[in-house]
C-alpha cells in the first residue's frame, strides 16, 4: 500500500515536469529524490507529537551523526606522537588524566560538528553505549560555532530532557534531548548556514567512568580543565583550554524536516571515517558526495556519515563489526533511507580473512537492512597493493607495524579484493553500485593513483586512504550512483 501510495503521488509530478521547457537533470533529479523518499520515510523516522502535529508531513531526520566505537583508553604513549599524520589527536593526558578509568570528572565538553541540513527544530542524541556506568550530564546547550570553541553570542540554546536540565544515562544506553528550536534559524533561510558548525557544549557531574567515543574526528573539539565545573554558557574559549579531534559522548543530531527527505548513511571503515583527510576540512568521500547531492537535490537530502577506523565486515579490528554495530549505526539513525557502504578491506589486510566469510557478512547486513526497508549501495574496495608488498617505512601504516602494512600491501591481499569487487558489481545483491576502485586505481600499476596517495596531513601515504584529492573522486562516484539509484527507483515503481 505505501508503494502504491507512493506512485501515486510521483507520476503526476513526473507528468507535469515533462511538459516544462526548463526540463533538465538536476529538476528531475529532485523530484525523483521527493518521491523515493516518500515511499521510504516511514522506514525507521521516530514519531513524536512534533511530526504527529502537522498530520504527519514531517520528519526527524539525522544531520550529523557518528558511531561511537569504544571506550575512550588512554595511550601508553602521547596520541599522535608515536604516528605522526595518521591521527592527529592531540596528548589528553591533562585533559582527562586517568581517563581510562575515570573517564572525564567535573568538567565540560563542547564537541564541535557540521549539520549536513540546518533547520529551525532540533534534537540531540548522547551515548554512553560503551560505559561501565550511569553517566550524568548535568547541564547542555547548543550554539552556533564562531571559531575554534568561541560561540557566537547570544545563539545558546539549552537542552532539556524530559523537561528537565539533567539527565542520567545508564551504561548501554543512548539519549535524545527534547526537541528545541533554534531561533536564529528560520526553515525558510536555513539554507544560509551551510557549512557552519554547531557546538554541543554539556557538563559531567562527578566522574564519568569509561567515556563512549568516536574515535578519529577529523574535527577539532573543546575540553575545559578536569574539576572547572559547568562551563557550558561561555560565549569564548577562555574556558576551554584543551582540544580534541574525538567526539565523546555525542552521536547523532537531528533536524526536523518534511517528509519526503532522502537520508544517506556512508557506512564504512577509516576511508570512510576520512583518515588522510585534511583536519576540519570536511573532506571526506562523504562530505564530497553530499556537497554534489545538495546541487542536485537542494535541502531535500541530509548525508550522514557511519564510518569507524579499522572496522570491518565480520572480522573484529576497531569497534564492532558491520553485522553488529549496523542495526545501532545505521538502521536506528533518524529518518535512514539509503546506504552507501564501502568495507571489506580490513577484513583481508588487517583480519587476514579470504573472501567467502566477508561475502556472508555483506549478505547478512544487506539483509538486515532491507528488512528495515533501506537501500543499499554497495562500493567496490579501494586498492591497498604496493608492487613490491612493503609499503614506505616512512608512512603512518609503517610505523604502526611493518607487518601489518605488509598484510594489506601483498598480491594476495589485492587478488582477494578483485574478488570481492567482482562480487559486488556483479552479484546482484545490491540495489546500485558505487565503483570507488575504478575511479581511484592506476590500471597500469594497481596502485592508488599517484596524486591520490600523499596524506593530505603532511605525511607519506600509505597507499591505503585516499587523500582529499582520492575522496573527491569518490565523493563524486558516490553522489553520481545515488543519481542513478534514484532514477532507476522511480522508473521501476512508475512501470508497476
Amino acid at each position: 500500500m505505501r508503494t502504491l501510495n507512493w506512485m501515486r503521488r510521483l507520476l503526476p509530478r513526473l507528468a507535469f515536469v515533462r511538459k516544462q521547457q526548463a526540463w533538465n537533470p538536476t529538476r528531475r533529479a529532485l523530484i525523483l529524490a521527493a518521491g523515493l523518499a516518500s515511499l521510504l520515510a516511514g522506514g525507521t523516522a521516530q514519531a513524536d507529537d512534533l511530526t504527529r502535529s502537522n498530520g504527519g508531513s514531517s520528519k526527524w531526520a539525522a544531520t550529523w551523526a557518528t558511531s561511537i566505537q569504544a571506550a575512550y583508553v588512554a595511550p601508553t604513549t602521547p596520541q599522535g606522537a608515536a604516528v605522526p599524520g595518521f591521527d592527529p589527536q592531540p596528548d589528553l593526558s591533562f585533559a582527562l588524566p586517568n581517563a581510562t578509568v575515570n573517564g572525564a570528572s567535573n568538567q565540560t565538553f563542547r564537541m564541535i560538528v557540521k549539520p549536513d541540513l540546518w533547520g529551525h527544530t532540533i534534537r540531540v542524541r548522547f551515548s554512553n553505549v560503551f560505559g561501565t556506568r550511569p553517566v550524568t550530564f548535568s547541564h547542555a546547550a547548543v550554539a552556533l560555532q564562531a571559531f575554534q570553541a568561541n560561540i557566537a553570542r547570544g545563539t545558546s540554546v539549552p537542552l532539556r530532557f524530559r523537561g528537565n536540565t539533567s539527565v542520567t544515562i545508564p551504561a548501554g544506553q543512548q539519549v535524545f534531548s527534547d526537541p528545541v528550536a533554534l531561533p536564529f534559524v528560520s526553515d525558510a533561510d536555513a539554507d544560509r548556514f551551510a557549512g557552519r558548525n554547531l557546538a554541543i557544549s554539556f557538563a559531567v557531574d562527578g566522574a564519568t567512568g569509561p567515556a563512549s567515543y568516536h574515535g578519529s574526528a577529523f574535527t577539532t573539539s573543546y575540553i575545559s580543565a578536569p574539576n572547572s565545573g559547568d562551563q557550558v554558557l561561555a560565549e569564548d574559549d577562555i574556558a576551554f583550554p584543551y582540544s580534541t579531534t574525538s567526539w565523546f559522548f555525542v552521536s547523532e543530531v537531528d533536524v526536523l524536516v518534511p517528509r519526503d527527505t532522502l537520508v544517506v548513511v556512508a557506512f564504512g571503515d577509516s576511508i570512510t571515517d576520512g583518515t588522510f583527510s585534511t583536519l576540519n576540512g570536511n573532506d571526506r568521500w562523504a562530505n564530497v558526495m553530499a556537497r554534489q547531492l545538495h546541487k542536485r537535490l537542494g535541502a531535500k537530502v541530509s548525508v550522514v556519515n557511519a564510518g569507524i577506523g579499522g572496522n570491518g565486515v565480520v572480522a573484529l579490528r576497531t569497534g564492532q563489526p558491520a553485522t553488529q554495530r549496523v542495526a545501532r549505526d545505521v538502521i536506528g539513525l533518524s529518518g535512514a533511507n539509503l546506504v552507501v557502504w564501502l568495507e571489506g578491506i580490513n577484513d583481508l589486510g588487517g583480519g587476514q580473512l579470504t573472501p567467502p566469510p566477508i561475502i556472508a557478512g555483506y549478505r547478512q547486513v544487506v539483509t538486515s537492512l532491507r528488512s528495515a526497508g533501506l537501500g543499499v549501495i554497495g562500493a567496490t574496495i579501494t586498492s591497498s597493493y604496493v608492487p613490491n608488498g612493503q609499503v614506505p617505512a616512512n608512512s603512518p601504516l609503517a610505523a604502526v607495524s611493518p607487518t601489518l602494512a605488509a598484510q594489506y600491501g601483498n598480491a594476495q591481499t589485492d587478488a582477494y579484493r578483485r574478488t570481492l569487487n567482482r562480487f559486488i558489481l556483479n552479484s546482484g545483491l545490491f540495489d546500485a553500485t558505487a565503483d570507488f576502485d575504478a575511479v581511484t586505481t592506476d590500471p597500469a600499476t594497481g596502485t592508488l593513483l599517484a596524486p591520490y596517495v600523499p596524506n593530505s596531513e603532511g605525511s607519506a601515504g600509505d597507499y591505503l586512504h585516499p587523500n582529499r584529492a582520492g575522496y573527491q573522486a569518490m565523493g563524486v562516484a558516490a553522489a553520481n550512483a545515488v543519481s542513478g539509484w534514484l532514477a532507476r527507483s522511480a522508473v521501476t515503481a512508475g512501470a508497476r
